[in-house]
């Protein structure tokens, strides 16, 4: 049976925005895939209401998986 790690990170919603802070994150993302983990969901985290009515993005949280070696 495989088993795996995993890796959970938060990412402020400004840092997409900034080139420096996304070649950053591109760097960091691009080291890990030669690592062997894998991006397995991004999704955003709301804040100030209903997702409809009135909540911002000030963060995601992204969740990498990789499979441990025996």
């Amino acid at each position: 049976m495989k088993k795996f790690e995993y890796k959970i990170i938060t990412i402020k919603a400004e840092n997409l925005y900034n080139k420096s802070a996304k070649a950053k994150m591109e760097t960091q993302f691009s080291l890990w895939g030669e690592e062997g983990w894998d991006m397995i969901k991004m999704e955003a985290i709301s804040a100030g209401g209903h997702i409809t009515n009135g909540s911002t993005t000030k963060s995601f949280v992204a969740v990498f998986k990789k499979e441990k070696e025996d």
